[in-house]
Formats: structure tokens, sequence, C-alpha cells
């Protein structure tokens, strides 16, 4: 008999058995509310023309030219997005993007980040439209932004 079942009276119940601890992790929202919004205007407006892709990798939309030699280029954008791209139906070629921006986005540390990224989208040739944050967007404006990128992007 080993020493600890000598402790424990044989009608005790038995322990319970471990528990793994719990996975760090919780199911989110994909998108915020504003998002939300923006993109069902989105679809109401552009779903016949192009594909509407949300949370978009902006090194999906680049290539970082001579990689291995450039790779302070790759962080700058790694971890990086936007927040939708309108893509042509066949081709699946980026047209446009757009990013929502918040109050965040006034703070100067923020205001560069986001010139870099404007920067960025012009040396790929691809318009980056910036759209303010708004629980509901005018479908007027969001055309007419939208359009003069789509426009641009030929």
């Amino acid at each position: 008999m080993t020493e600890s079942s000598q402790l424990k009276p044989p009608w005790a119940t038995p322990a319970p058995p471990q528990l793994p601890p719990r996975f760090p992790y919780e199911r989110k929202p994909f998108l915020t509310p504003a998002e939300i919004a923006y993109y069902k205007v989105l679809r109401m407006i552009f779903a016949d023309r192009y594909l509407i892709f949300a949370q978009v990798r902006v090194i999906d939309l680049c290539e970082v030219l001579d990689r291995p030699f450039n790779q302070a280029a790759v962080n700058r954008i790694d971890r990086r997005h936007v927040d939708f791209v309108l893509c042509h139906p066949r081709t699946f070629k980026p047209m446009a993007a757009i990013e929502l921006d918040d109050s965040a986005h006034d703070r100067p540390h923020r205001r560069q980040k986001d010139a870099f990224l404007d920067e960025v989208f012009r040396s790929i040739g691809m318009k980056l439209v910036r759209q303010r944050v708004r629980l509901t967007y005018s479908v007027d404006e969001v055309t007419q932004k939208v359009e003069a990128a789509l426009a641009a992007a030929g």
C-alpha cells in the first residue's frame, strides 16, 4: 500500500481529475459596429461589381522588393492591415483599399504611421481611401470617395 492511500479512508470520494489550464483565447467579433455599418454600405453600392474583403494585411497587397535585403521594410508592414479592399471579381486584383480612421488617428504618433501607410499605397499605385469612423455612413459620400479611388485604379 502506498503512503497516500493509507491517509485516505476507503470510502472517501476520489479527487476530481485535474483539468488542463484554460487556453487563453476567446472568440471576438470580426468587425466593430462601425466597420459593419460601412461594410453594409459598401455591399449595397459595390457588391455587384467588386469583391469586398475585410481586415486585409498590407503585406498581402504588395511585394517587398529584394526581400532578403529589405527585412526592415517587411517588418514595417508585417502587422498592418486595412479595413476593406475592393477587388476585381475575375482577377482578384486589388483595386482600392479603405481605412476607417477613429480618434486614435488624431495622435501624432498615429499620424506618422498613417502617413507611412499612405506612402506605401502610393508607391504600389493603389488608392487608400480614408473615411472617418461613424455609426452610420452616407451612401453618396461613400460612393463619391470610393468611385474616385476606383477611377484612379484604371
